[in-house]
């Protein structure tokens, strides 16, 4: 399971040392450290001018807090999500 926050391009900007690219699927990219291999973040046409970033990858990760379950149908079948959020389905949270 992987937490991301969903931050439109106008509102963000990369600071420091730029991470390396990788594109892993055809309109797919994602970031990482070049120096330790973290990665960062995660960007698809699909869901264009959006930055979606990896909440652990945050100095202060308990600021984010969940709005939504996307993806729902993907999770592990031994995992339980009890709270009230919404939960959407693949191309249904687009």
């Amino acid at each position: 399971m992987t937490t991301y926050i969903g931050v439109l391009d106008n509102d963000w900007r990369w600071t420091g040392e730029m991470p390396k690219v990788y594109h892993s699927s055809p309109g797919v990219e994602r970031t990482f450290c070049g120096n330790c291999g973290t990665p960062i973040s995660f960007r698809s046409e699909r869901m264009s001018g959006v930055m979606h970033l990896y909440v652990a990858a945050m100095e202060e990760p308990e600021k984010f807090l969940p709005q939504l379950h996307t993806a729902y149908e993907e999770k592990l079948s031994w995992l339980t999500i009890e709270d009230d959020l919404p939960k959407r389905n693949g191309p249904e949270y687009l």
